[in-house]
Order: C-alpha cells, then sequence, then structure tokens
C-alpha cells in the first residue's frame, strides 16, 4: 500500500508545486510590469500577458486538486480564451499597447493542449488516453523551446519572446507535459491527498523561491549597470589619457622643428615623421601648414589621406578653427569628419613658428576607430560601446546590432578637448544578457521550486506515517557523535578566529607588491611558495593570469576602489597555483602614495572547508530531528548545565536553546512517572547504568505526550561519570496507535465470545491460539489449559477418527470442510465447520446429541433442521451486522501497519499479511453467507419476466471481465417466464461468471445460452461452455455451501455460488442438471415448468 501511495502521492505534490510555481511567478511578472513598465534600464522583464496566463493556470490546476469540477472547468475556458486574445493581440487595429502582453502562438498550443487535457480528466470516463496522448507533446513543445536557446535552427519553436524567459517559461511547461498523463488519477483517486499545512508549505517555499529569483534578476540587472558604468568610465579615462597623449605627441614635434629655426631638412622630416606613423598606428597623416593652410611637408599613410586633407582646408569651417589654433598658441583637436570609407577621423593641430615672421601649424591626422578599437580591445563581449559627437555616432563597437534592439545602459559625456565634446554609450542587444545574468536566476528559480517539491513530498510522506523508534541506539550514537563533532568544529572555528584576531590588519602571511597595470613588482617567499611558482616566472607578470576567471570582476571593482582612496579588507578571490589549483585568498590592500599596491593575503581554503563540513553536520543533524521527532541532551555533572537540542525544545514546547536542569526537567513527567524517571537517572549518574524508558510528560503549555527517554554515561579515564548524554523521542503517535489495536482486539474478542457457536482456532502446528466460552463448555476444559497446546496432545483419542481425517484435509488442501461425527470422550455428537487459512484453522462446532438421538423421529429431525437454517440466517445476519464491522477496523488499521510494514522484521510482516488475509477471506464468507440467507428471507414476489433483458443486464455488469479474457458468448432468444428478476440475474451472473472464470490458460472461453424442448409445460435453460470442467463424481457437492472442485490458488471464490444458484432454482420450481468432465467444459440444463399461476399471469 505505501508504495501505491508513493506514485499518486508524488504527482499530486509534483502538480501541486507546478501550480503555486505558475501563480507565484505570474504574480512576480505582473507586479515587475506594474513597477518597471515594459523594460526596466539594465534588464529585461517578462510580459505581462504570460503572467495573467500563469496565474489562470495556476487557479484551474488548484481548483482541479481541490476537485472543484465546475469551478475549474470554468477557468479552463477562460485561459483558452484569454490565450487566444493574448495571441491575437498584435494583429487588432491600434494594439502596439498589446504588443507587450502578446503571447507566443507556440504558447497558446501549450495552453490549449492543457486546457484539453484537464476538460477530459474531469468530464471524460477514458480521459486518461487524452491526457496520455497530449502530456508528450507539450513535454516535447517546452524541450524544443528550450534547446532553441542553444541551437539556432530551433529558434523559430522558442515560446518566450527573449531568452530569459524561454529559459523560464519552457521548463514549466515541459513540468506540465510530465503532470498532464497523471490528472486523471489524482482528480478521480479517492485518496484525500490534500491539507493546508502542504498548502501553506508549498506556498511559503516557491514564494519564497520566486522572490529570489526575483531579487536575483533584479540584482542581476544592477550588477550590469554597474559594469556598464565601470566600463564607460575607464574609456572615459582612456580616451582623456589617448587623446592627451596625440596631442601633447604632436605639440613635441611641432617643438623640436621650431628650434631648427625653419623648416625641417627633407631627410629628418621623412625619418622623424616616418617613424611617427610607425609607432602610432591611429596616425594616418603629418602635414605643416603655412599661414594660409596650404601643405608645405606632407606625409601620410595613403595618399587617400593627402585627397582627405585637401577637403578639409578647403572647408572655411576648418580654415577658422586651423586660424584660431594659430592665434591662441594652443594645441587644439577638431571635430570628427567622414572619409569616403566612413570612418571617422579628427585633426590634431599645433602651431608652429620657424622663423620670426612664420605663423604655420602642424597638422595630424588621427583614425578615431582605430584609437577606440585599441582601448576597447579588452572590454567584456557581451557590453557594446558608442561614442557620439553630439548625436553623430563615429565609433561603435557591434554595428550589426539595429538601434531598436539596443537597450541602454550607462551613458557619459566627456570633453577630450575644450572644442570638443563627446558622449560614450555602453548597451547590450535587447533581449540579450551575459551568461551569469542569463542562466543563474533561472538555475536559482529551479533549484529553489525542486527542493520545495521534495519539501512538500517529504512534509505528505510526514503526514502518512507515524514516527519509528527502529535503531534507536545506533542513531542516538550518530547524534552524539554529530554533537561531538559540532562542539569540535565551533571549537575549532573560534579557536581560529581569535587567532586571526591576533594579528596585525595586514598579515605577513602572503606579500606582494603590484602597479596599477596588474603586474607583479615585489612578493615574498610565502607567497611563491604557496602557489608553487618561482620568483622569476611572476616578477613582471600579470596578478590576472592567477586569479580565477569568475573572479576578475571582483577584483577590478577592489581595484577601483583603491584608487578612490578606499582600502581593501578580507576580499575572498580565487587563486590558481602552478598546477591549477584554486587556493581561497583572503586579501588585505592599500594603495601607497606612489601608485605601487600593497596586498596581504591568508589562504583560507582550508579553513572554509571546515566550515562547510560544519555546515553539513549542522543540517544533517536538524534533519534527523525533523524527521525522526527526535532530539539530544547532554548534562554536565560538574556544573549542572543541560544542553538541549531544537528536537528536545519542540518536544517540550520550550523555546529552542532553553535547557532546564535536571530536576525541572524531570518535573515535566505526570505525577505517576516522575518517581521511576527520576530513579533511573539518579542510578546512571552512580553507576553509568544506561536507561531507555516510555513515559509521559506534560509540555510546558500543559499538552500529554508520550515519550521515550534514553541516557547514557560519559565517563573519565578514571571511571567516574562526568556527564549524561542521551536521546528523546515524542512517540505519541505510535502508543495511541497501539492502544487503539488492543482495544480493537479486545472487542473482536467479546464478539467471538457472545456467539451461540463453540469456536476455536488452531496454528499451522495444530496449536490452539483462540478458544471461546463455549468451546470449554463442549470441551470440559479451561481455555487457560488449551492455548498454545497441541489440538492432538490435549484430544489424543481424536487420533485416526475423522475429526483427523477432516481437519488434515482441509489444512492440506486448503478447503472447507463440514461434517458430523461422534467424539466418545465425551459422549457428544458434534456437527463441525472447518475453514483454513494461511494462519492455520478456524472451527466452529455445536453438540447435535439430542438430534441425533431423535434421527428417527422425522417430524422432529425436519422442526431440528429448520431451527438450524433460522440460526444459520441468525448467524449470517449477525456476522454481516456485527462481525463485519471489526473485521474491517482490523483490516483498516492493519492497513495502516503495513504502510510502516518495511521497518518491522521477517515474522511481523508474516503475522501482518496472514491478519490480512484471514479478515479478507472472513469478510467474504459473511457476505456469501448473507447472499445465501437472503434467497428466502427478502425474497420478492413472483413476477413475468422478460428472460432476455434479465440476460442483457448480467452482460453488461460482466463486460469488463468479458473483455479481459476475451470471451465469445452466443445467445439466443429465451422465452419469458415467472419468476423473480433479482434472483433470476444471480443466477445467470453466477452461471456465466464461472463460464469465463473456469477456462483453460491461453484459450478465450466461448460459453452459449439457449432454450430447448420449449413447450405448454414449459422450457430448458442451457448454459453451455467449453472451459475446464470437472469430475463428475462431484456433481452433487456442486451445490453444497462452501464447497470448492478447485484449489484456492487457482481460481479465487468462497465456493457458495453454486449453493445461491440451486437455492434460488428449488424457490421457482426448476430442476437444475449438470454435465461435465474434466477439460471437456459444463452443460447446465434447467427446466423451468409452467404452472396455471404462470399461465394466468402471462395471459393478463
Amino acid at each position: 500500500m505505501v508504495n501505491a501511495l508513493k506514485r499518486p502521492a508524488f504527482w499530486y505534490c509534483l502538480t501541486l508545486a507546478l501550480a503555486i510555481s505558475l501563480g507565484s511567478v505570474g504574480l512576480i511578472i505582473l507586479i515587475d510590469f506594474g513597477i518597471s513598465g515594459p523594460e526596466g534600464v539594465g534588464r529585461l522583464s517578462l510580459r505581462p500577458g504570460a503572467g495573467l496566463v500563469a496565474l489562470t493556470l495556476c487557479a484551474a490546476f488548484l481548483a482541479l486538486l481541490l476537485r472543484y469540477r465546475w469551478l475549474a472547468t470554468g477557468l479552463g475556458f477562460i485561459l483558452i480564451v484569454l490565450a487566444s486574445l493574448l495571441t491575437l493581440a498584435p494583429h487588432f487595429p491600434e494594439s502596439d499597447w498589446l504588443d507587450i502582453a502578446a503571447l507566443n502562438p507556440l504558447l497558446l498550443l501549450v495552453i490549449l493542449l492543457i486546457s484539453l487535457s484537464g476538460l477530459a480528466a474531469m468530464h471524460l470516463s477514458r480521459g486518461w488516453f487524452v491526457g496520455l496522448v497530449c502530456g508528450p507533446m507539450v513535454f516535447g513543445l517546452g524541450l524544443l523551446s528550450l534547446l532553441s536557446h542553444w541551437y539556432p535552427a530551433l529558434s523559430a519553436l522558442g515560446q518566450g519572446n527573449i531568452t530569459e524567459s524561454t529559459l523560464v517559461l519552457s521548463p514549466l511547461v515541459m513540468l506540465a507535459g510530465l503532470t498532464l498523463p497523471f490528472l486523471y488519477s489524482i482528480y478521480r483517486s479517492e485518496v484525500q491527498f490534500y491539507s493546508k499545512g502542504l498548502l501553506v508549505l508549498g506556498i511559503l517555499g516557491i514564494l519564497v523561491t520566486t522572490l529570489s529569483w526575483h531579487a536575483l534578476r533584479l540584482q542581476s540587472g544592477e550588477r550590469l549597470i554597474e559594469r556598464a558604468e565601470s566600463l564607460a568610465s575607464q574609456l572615459e579615462a582612456s580616451a582623456d589619457s589617448a587623446f592627451g597623449v596625440k596631442l601633447a605627441l604632436i605639440r613635441r614635434l611641432a617643438e623640436r622643428w621650431e628650434l631648427l629655426d625653419g623648416v625641417p631638412p627633407e631627410s629628418f622630416w621623412e625619418q622623424e615623421v616616418s617613424s611617427y606613423l610607425r609607432d602610432f598606428p591611429d596616425l594616418r597623416l603629418i602635414t605643416i601648414l603655412n599661414r594660409e593652410h596650404s601643405p608645405v611637408r606632407t606625409e601620410s599613410r595613403t595618399l587617400g589621406y593627402r585627397g582627405w586633407l585637401e577637403i578639409f582646408v578647403s572647408d572655411q569651417q576648418n580654415r577658422d578653427w586651423l586660424n584660431h589654433t594659430i592665434e591662441s598658441r594652443n594645441a587644439h583637436l577638431s571635430a570628427p569628419l567622414v572619409d569616403n570609407q566612413n570612418r571617422y577621423h579628427a585633426a590634431v593641430a599645433v602651431p608652429i613658428t620657424p622663423g620670426p615672421s612664420y605663423s604655420w601649424s602642424v597638422l595630424a591626422v588621427v583614425d578615431l576607430q582605430t584609437v577606440y578599437e585599441k582601448l576597447t580591445a579588452h572590454y567584456d563581449g557581451n557590453l557594446h560601446i558608442k561614442v557620439y559627437h553630439h548625436d553623430q555616432a563615429v565609433f561603435d563597437s557591434a554595428p550589426d546590432i539595429p538601434p531598436t534592439q539596443e537597450s541602454l545602459l550607462a551613458s557619459h559625456r566627456i570633453t577630450p578637448h575644450h572644442d570638443s565634446e563627446r558622449r560614450i554609450e555602453v548597451y547590450t542587444r535587447r533581449g540579450s544578457l551575459p551568461p551569469g545574468e542569463l542562466y543563474l536566476p533561472p538555475a536559482v528559480l529551479f533549484t529553489g521550486l525542486g527542493l520545495s517539491f521534495l519539501v512538500m513530498l517529504s512534509h505528505f510522506f510526514w503526514r502518512q506515517s507515524e514516527q519509528r523508534a527502529r535503531s534507536l541506539a545506533e542513531l542516538n550514537d550518530v547524534l552524539n557523535q554529530h554533537l561531538e563533532e559540532e562542539r569540535e568544529l565551533r571549537t575549532t572555528n573560534e579557536t581560529l578566529s581569535r587567532e586571526r584576531d591576533q594579528f596585525f590588519a595586514l598579515s605577513p602571511d602572503m606579500f606582494c607588491i603590484v602597479d596599477l597595470n596588474s603586474h607583479f613588482f615585489e612578493l615574498n617567499e610565502t607567497f611563491v611558495h604557496t602557489l608553487g611558482y618561482t620568483r622569476e616566472q611572476l616578477l613582471g607578470s600579470s596578478y590576472m593570469d592567477l586569479i580565477h576567471a569568475e573572479d576578475h570582476e571582483k577584483v577590478v571593482r577592489a581595484v577601483q576602489a583603491l584608487t578612490e582612496g578606499h582600502e581593501i579588507k578580507d576580499l575572498l578571490v580565487r587563486a590558481l597555483d602552478f598546477e591549477g589549483n584554486p587556493h581561497w585568498l583572503q586579501i588585505n590592500a592599500i594603495l601607497s602614495a606612489d601608485d605601487l599596491i600593497y596586498v596581504v593575503a591568508r589562504d583560507t581554503t582550508e579553513q572554509l572547508a571546515i566550515e562547510e563540513k560544519l555546515r553539513e553536520n549542522e543540517a544533517l543533524l536538524k534533519l534527523a530531528e525533523r524527521l525522526a521527532l527526535l532530539g539530544g541532551w547532554v548534562v554536565d555533572l560538574s556544573t549542572g548545565q543541560s544542553v538541549w537540542s531544537d528536537g528536545v525544545c519542540d518536544i517540550h514546547e520550550l523555546p529552542r536553546g532553553q535547557a532546564p536542569d535536571v530536576e525541572d526537567a524531570i518535573n515535566f513527567y505526570v505525577d505517576e512517572h516522575r518517581e521511576q524517571i527520576r530513579a533511573a537517572v539518579l542510578l546512571c549518574m552512580e553507576t553509568g547504568i544506561p536507561f531507555d524508558e516510555e513515559l509521559q510528560i506534560r509540555t510546558a503549555k500543559g499538552n500529554l505526550r508520550w515519550v521515550r527517554s534514553i541516557g547514557h554515561a560519559v565517563q573519565d579515564d578514571e571511571g567516574k561519570v562526568v556527564k549524561l548524554q542521551g536521546a528523546f523521542q515524542d512517540i505519541t503517535t505510535s502508543h495511541q496507535a497501539m492502544e487503539q489495536i488492543r482495544r480493537y482486539a479486545e472487542r473482536q474478542a467479546n464478539i467471538f465470545e457472545s456467539i451461540t457457536d463453540a469456536f476455536f482456532t488452531l496454528d499451522a502446528d495444530w496449536r490452539f491460539t483462540y478458544v471461546n466460552r463455549k468451546s470449554e463448555e463442549l470441551l470440559h476444559q479451561k481455555r487457560e489449559d488449551l492455548i498454545g497446546h497441541s489440538l492432538w496432545e490435549m484430544f489424543p483419542e481424536a487420533i485416526g477418527t475423522e475429526f483427523d481425517d477432516q481437519y488434515s484435509h482441509a489444512m492440506e488442501t486448503g478447503e472447507s470442510v463440514s461434517f458430523e461425527a461422534y467424539y466418545a470422550p465425551l459422549d457428544n455428537w458434534l456437527e463441525v465447520s472447518a475453514y483454513p487459512s494461511d494462519e492455520g484453522l478456524a472451527v466452529y462446532y455445536r453438540s447435535i446429541r439430542e438430534r441425533k438421538e431423535a434421527q428417527q423421529k422425522l417430524e422432529a429431525a425436519m422442526a431440528e433442521l429448520e431451527r438450524s437454517n433460522r440460526e444459520l440466517q441468525d448467524f449470517a445476519f449477525v456476522a454481516s451486522h456485527d462481525l463485519q464491522e471489526p473485521l474491517r477496523k482490523i483490516q483498516a488499521f492493519s492497513d495502516r501497519l503495513m504502510t510502516k510494514s518495511d521497518q518491522f522484521g521477517p515474522s511481523e510482516q508474516d503475522y501482518l499479511k496472514r491478519m490480512q488475509s484471514a479478515a479478507g477471506r472472513m469478510q467474504q464468507l459473511i457476505e456469501d453467507l448473507l447472499s445465501y440467507s437472503r434467497v428466502t428471507t427478502r425474497a420478492k414476489p413472483m413476477a413475468l419476466c422478460h428472460t432476455d433483458d434479465v440476460l442483457t443486464g448480467v452482460l453488461q455488469d460482466l463486460d469488463t471481465a468479458i473483455a479481459r479474457e476475451q470471451a465469445r458468448i452466443n445467445i439466443q432468444p429465451l422465452p419469458d417466464l415467472v419468476g423473480d428478476a433479482t434472483q433470476l440475474r444471480q443466477v445467470f451472473q453466477n452461471l456465466l461468471s464461472n463460464a469465463i472464470k473456469f477456462h483453460t490458460p491461453g484459450t478465450p472461453p466461448e460459453i452459449s445460452v439457449y432454450a430447448e424442448d420449449v413447450n405448454d409445460s414449459g422450457w430448458t435453460l442451457v448454459v453451455q461452455d467449453r472451459g475446464i470442467g470437472f469430475d463428475p463424481r462431484y456433481t452433487q457437492k456442486l451445490f453444497h455451501p462452501f464447497q470448492r472442485l478447485h484449489s484456492r490458488e487457482g481460481y479465487a471464490g468462497t465456493g457458495i455460488g453454486m449453493a445461491i444458484v440451486k437455492k434460488i432454482l428449488d424457490r421457482h420450481g426448476a430442476e437444475i442438471t449438470v454435465v461435465s468432465a474434466p477439460g471437456e467444459g459444463t452443460t447446465f440444463r434447467i427446466r423451468f415448468t409452467s404452472s396455471p399461476a404462470q399461465e394466468q399471469s402471462k395471459d393478463g
């Protein structure tokens, strides 16, 4: 039963978790949309249409799980209409405002399949087939949508409008596809899965998960903006430096030429200008212009730049700018100008006076795209940069991205020179995020949802099962070991903390000096030894080569903070040693006045491992306490102080962390148990003898609970008891269950004591296991003297008699026996019925000595027989009403015990199975006996019956068995007759079901039903089959109650069906005959006769 419950519970919890997840995600989407709008700066929002659909789908799932049929149906149709409208929204007139809520058509298909499965599960008898078909389709669509992110060929199958939404929606769609085949069984299951605790736990867990997911999305967006701002600032600084270098470069060139007091010689000119063009790739042309701005000397990389120069100096605005440069006697940078290849250039002009009357200028052309490409070569490829001169873009690191697909992250205005203004923008492609921001939030979301689902599943099984105390001693040792390890780890952690605090802020463990360009300037031997490099390998190299790739950004931010005047303390980063193994380093750093960074680092890898082990042990301890309603305690006898775990505090209903002393703890026990626990504790303190007691306490809130308290002594080297420690478990539920089972067992015994027949039971070794009061009277033995002893030991005279033969036959064949025999030692005739079972034999018997003595008197014998029949009917009535109720209780509680049978021993499991089997057979016997007795007691008046209609109704009832066995039934029209339609239905039911049941395995049954010898005096009903048949010697035995012609292992049944048929036909005045042979089938013939009353009924 446990295994049968696990599967539907798994799918119920998964469906409930999915429903709550959809609702939580949908709510987050709508709230995010309401706060941030369609798109927030630096991140992308999910569409509100998907949020509305998710909330509606959540409500529909919850209504189905809670079995609100019409509510779930209405929500299903609303979901279809809503999804259809949102999918068609872009096609509506003036629908621009609806585009942000539009759904993907594939998502509409998914919604239709999910709705169809849910509606079919509630309204169709075979709705499981719809879920079985739609489930794989939905799962496949979700899987293809998820793969579309990595396989561009599948991009058309993505269900989200952006990558982020695809990564969130696709797994949810896949989960929905997994649950669809099980909606039918969940909705129609008779097991009550729902509980408020399960729902509240799921809502809290999943809500925390989705809020964490949303917070992580917001944090990722903020980090992305911070990266963009940092990138813009770095580029701003680099651009200022680069253009300042260019201005200074041309200014130094002009100053050297002024020292020549004239135009430089041709050879000197070519040599110096060529070296400039060679060493600075972004310089395209250098020229000397006279006062009329005509070139005096010119050197360029290509002839095309000479043409660019002619166009530049011919423009009046540029000539005015050159005049201004000469007059101001300062270097200037021109506005960007585009060439015929759409590349932007700027001119650097420096005034020069080669002679007393000369006012010339040196002009250099700078390729802006080359400058910015060089400056941005090492930047993150997930972020793109665009540089504007006023509103004109002069550089774009990703020109292939259309402006409509750009998502702006940061914008800085810069002034490389006083007469030039530029703007730097950092952006990313709309819908595209770096892997960290893209994959981490969905990973956190679905990891949290998975954990929430597991918590819900654990909570469900916690409610279904009662906590067990098996292996408590071993568990106690483990708990004590964990407590000891926890104390040791805490002591170690405290020691490490104290030692760390004793050092100066700059610990000398690992020491190095680096410059702002990330190169090692100096380092000590500890640094070299820790990471396994040589000193020569590290000096002059970049420390970024040692930093783990995932910590690069953290180090860059730290350096930026140092340049802003802050100190770096306790920064944790990973450094790779010579073999590539990561080391966690705790770093303190300061920036000196000479722009050198002094760094002190300590390898904390081992410490972090210890802390992780501590967290794992704490988690394991808390898990064990929660699952077993168990806790641990320790008492230090030298100080009298106690330590209670959270589990012990919860059992006593005390605040966690509170631990009363020994005497106050003993006072929690009820009065009748207080001295018992006090004596056990004192004995353990004095002698070290452990104790294990099951007693009752009254909690701090006044609630009574049964607990199991276990204690052990801890001794020092001298054998003196210094501590007591142990475990404490709440066993209230199991104690109550055992008490209920005991009461129901007593009630069953009272029922057997109240019946008028003598009754005893034997086990498989013929030992008495139960004897009622009537048996004591007939056997002249006390039950105390019989129980546990062998039948043949207590009554040796019965060996070799009919009692021995009949009982042995019943035990060997598994068939019930009924007989009458005389037992000489008791001088009594006994009528005996023995019913075998897996546990042994149940014997009902009575004294019939008086009947035997009066056997020659026919009238008295018939009266006695009639009385016996009435007693049998009374017994059946009592059995059906009085016995079935305790039997149902026995079965119910045995079923509950079976749910935890995997923790019982083999013998206990065998006893449980026997008890269930015996109770089931006894209940079936009672029901069959009741049916047998009702043939005469609840008969209806005779009336005209349409036999064909009766037969048709029986065939409809047997439709499942006929289809399962592939039976072929040939029917011919049957005459009507006067009788009891209900009882005739029983006749057909028994005959046809037996014909279907008793057939050769592997061969479909063939059955024929027809009438013969139809005349005025009556007609004969024939039911013929080609089944296994039986020996004709047992023909008369066939119609006796509880007689079986085949073993119970091969064919189920109680053996009373044909007896009921015979009794019904006797009431109708019909005669039944049977012809059969092993392997040749069986033919029943029932002759119905017509009486004058029947003929009159037909005429009427």
